[in-house]
């Protein structure tokens, strides 16, 4: 599972003015403080060009966020660029994130890996999570190392950092880079989710419904999910539809369901538009549309749901909703069979025997190109 990044918010040393601050950048400092941007960077400016590293941070991160000018991510470089030089271990967190997502320079996973390294070494947790979420999966440049991953996410999750509390937890869930210890692995999953963070809870969730490490308990599980999903929390939405349609630790319910499934279908997530598509399909929880069906069918499909293209495919084969079409049917039909699914593979044999050679050499045709596509390439 890719890990998310930081980029790391400013810590703001007001000081005193007799602690070395000229007047003009302790302005600046109050007047972020009190979110007025514009001002802020008129004071913090030349005070970062005469050389404070507090003020170049701030300026930095300003123009890394927008904040009080337009977004330039170049000039954010630049100003991070000399504070990270003088050893500032926010400064070279920020750099490091600016060359990890690839702004206002070419994305550049090592030279990240370097910063973050740097910064990680001062103790900043937040570099020590995005260090550890590189290293996990390995990048340009970059060897995969889960066993150092899992220092890295270690040292933060014991500073109290959520997201690498989550992805200790998961290292220990899968025994990557640390023995499989489904113990450990509810420790730092649990931590992680008492702060409230979305994935952590959808996790955790997902430790009760299977039963890792606590006693399985469907209930709690979907409580968990709940939480997540109340954050917008995408993959927790489709579980709490999917809970309320199985009847699996709440009362079955496909009114619920199909409220689920949307909030997560809307985000773009493939497997709740297939299952929202289903519910159309079937006139469950929601009045029967075929057409709605079709709509959802075919943004999954194109997601390469192995659902979602199955359900066009039948759209397709029957005409529902959609111009009835053998070429398209087997196209789509193909897509899903070709990952195993059993009804799929049943229905292209139907659909073979009712079709000409040269259609099915079509079909085949588009489902090639489709997959070229998806894949990035010219068909």
């Amino acid at each position: 599972m890719p890990l998310a990044r930081r980029l790391g918010l400013p810590i703001l040393l007001l000081g005193l003015l007799a602690g070395g601050a000229a007047a003009g950048e302790a302005e600046g400092m109050l007047a972020y403080q009190r979110g007025e941007f514009e001002a802020a960077l008129r004071e913090l400016q030349p005070a970062a060009a005469a050389g404070s590293v507090r003020a170049q941070v701030t300026v930095g991160f300003m123009y890394a966020t927008g904040k009080g000018v337009a977004q330039d991510a170049a000039e954010a470089m630049r100003w991070l660029g000399l504070a990270a030089a003088k050893g500032d271990a926010e400064a070279q967190h920020n750099l490091g994130y600016l060359y990890d997502a690839g702004l206002g320079v070419a994305r550049n996973p090592a030279e990240a890996v370097k910063w973050y390294r740097l910064a990680a070494e001062q103790g900043r947790a937040d570099a020590r999570y995005n260090l550890g979420a590189i290293l996990k999966d390995g990048s340009e440049g970059v060897p995969q190392d889960r066993v150092e991953a899992a220092k890295w996410f270690r040292l933060a999750a014991e500073q109290g950092d959520a997201y690498a509390q989550l992805a200790l937890g998961l290292l220990h869930l899968s025994g990557s880079g640390v023995a499989q210890d489904f113990t450990e692995a509810l420790k730092w999953v649990r931590l992680a989710a008492e702060q409230g963070y979305a994935a952590a809870q959808f996790n955790l969730g997902s430790m009760y419904f299977e039963g890792h490490g606590v006693a399985r308990d469907e209930t709690e599980a979907v409580r968990l999910f709940e939480l997540a999903a109340g954050q917008g929390y995408a993959p927790a939405q489709f579980n709490v539809g999917i809970s309320y349609h199985s009847g699996r630790g709440v009362a079955p319910d496909d009114v619920e369901a199909a409220k689920w499934f949307k909030l997560a279908a809307d985000q773009g997530y493939a497997a709740a538009q297939a299952n929202l598509a289903m519910l159309y399909d079937h006139g469950q929880g929601v009045p029967q549309d075929d057409q709605q069906a079709v709509f959802w069918y075919s943004l999954a499909a194109n997601q390469g749901d192995v659902y979602g293209q199955y359900g066009l495919g039948a759209m397709y084969r029957n005409g529902y909703g959609v111009g009835q079409d053998n070429v398209m049917a087997y196209m789509w039909t193909s897509l899903a069979a070709q990952y195993g699914l059993p009804i799929a593979v049943k229905d292209l044999d139907t659909l073979t025997a009712r079709m000409s050679p040269a259609e099915i050499e079509q079909a085949r045709g588009l489902a090639i190109a489709w997959v070229q596509r998806s894949r990035g390439k010219a068909p």
